[in-house]
């Protein structure tokens, strides 16, 4: 998964990294594509998603560039998966659109922070029909079995203050504001179903999405054997194997990344998708694993490959591989780094980036530890 969002990727990059991803048989990029800091896909009957939501951090990508991408992607074997966030991280979507919100009269900017922003989508029909009509534009442009529709660190906040959302969970029989998530998302889901596509999203406990999601569980595996346990195909993305934005040491010359810890090399390739713990039913569900690369603290193209290979041929061998064999990997690594040089995919990077944080924007919390991805 590449974040798009928070920072910009012209085309040639994603093109390059699919090339990469190619190289070894990872098979699907994953395109987070909205998020509070940024909206990159054009919806043509939404245009100030990215006149509004497009301006920080970048720019935006054409309809064009991205069936492009898709096609190109295909031609290698790579499904392009979208990711349109909702009902939280929207700020983008909330500054292009305020009657979206819970506050319609509200002028909110796009966010120039991290961390987790409590403004989210309000609940009334209008955002339904917006959802739908934006998510119809997605399936026209990606042709992926999956659609992924975001879902994790959603704040309630706004919806305990509002009268509009308090009304809509009392007319739908929910116990209170709290509920109205799955409620939002289920909604969202079968419309994605009704439509041929299987929705997809994050969890942040294994049970708070829709029995008909694919569940990508990123705070713990156990999360993951919770919807594998309800009849849930599962893809396992657990942030202390898969998150590439944390460092991949603790050494000197390491660069700045998300604060909270290290993911190393070593962490990436002892990821077992399927835990051997779990019963074969549950097993079963378990279609794969990916990594995440968020952008905060990953200022420039370079910076992302650097951060992103060897970590991911760990992750190739981990998922296609039945055994493990670290010696063997680091035998094996010596030789394919010679690849990767030759492709010009940074080993290290320049002294002056290395030892510099990027504050160009005003930090809020850190996605780390405190607020999740």
């Amino acid at each position: 998964m590449l974040d798009v969002a928070r920072r910009f990727r012209p085309v040639s990059f994603l093109r390059r990294f699919t090339d990469l991803l190619a190289l070894h048989k990872l098979n699907v990029l994953h395109l987070h594509l909205t998020d509070d800091q940024g909206w990159r896909m054009p919806v043509a009957a939404y245009p100030k998603l990215t006149e509004v939501g497009g301006e920080p951090h970048g720019g935006a990508y054409t309809r064009q560039e991205l069936s492009a991408l898709v096609a190109y992607a295909a031609a290698r074997g790579v499904t392009v998966v979208p990711e349109i966030e909702m009902p939280g991280h929207a700020r983008a979507a909330l500054a292009a659109y305020p009657e979206l919100g819970n506050e319609p009269s509200r002028r909110l900017t796009v966010w120039d922070r991290w961390g987790v922003c409590e403004n989210v989508l309000g609940v009334h029909d209008q955002v339904l029909d917006f959802c739908r009509g934006v998510l119809d534009e997605v399936m026209e442009t990606f042709p992926s079995p999956h659609v992924h529709v975001g879902g994790e660190e959603c704040p309630t906040t706004e919806w305990e203050r509002s009268s509009d959302a308090r009304r809509r969970a009392a007319a739908e029989g929910l116990p209170g504001p709290e509920a109205l998530h799955g409620w939002f998302m289920a909604r969202v889901g079968g419309f994605l179903t009704e439509r041929g596509r299987r929705p997809l999203g994050w969890t942040e406990s294994g049970s708070d999405l829709p029995v008909g999601f694919t569940a990508v569980p990123w705070r713990a595996a156990e999360h993951g054997l919770t919807a594998a346990r309800r009849g849930q195909d599962v893809i396992m993305a657990p942030y202390r194997s898969t998150y590439l934005d944390y460092p991949q040491s603790d050494g000197p010359h390491e660069p700045p990344g998300q604060p909270g810890g290290v993911v190393s090399l070593r962490d990436v390739y002892d990821l077992e998708p399927v835990p051997a713990a779990w019963e074969p039913a549950a097993a079963a569900r378990v279609l794969g694993t990916q990594a995440q690369l968020w952008s905060e603290y990953v200022p420039t193209a370079a910076h992302a490959e650097y951060l992103a290979f060897p970590r991911l041929c760990a992750l190739a061998e981990t998922a296609w591989s039945p055994h493990r064999d670290w010696p063997g990997f680091q035998r094996r690594l010596i030789h394919h780094r010679t690849r990767l040089d030759a492709l010009r995919v940074p080993s290290r990077l320049p002294h002056d980036l290395a030892h510099h944080v990027p504050h160009h924007t005003p930090l809020g919390p850190p996605p780390g530890e405190e607020t999740g991805r």
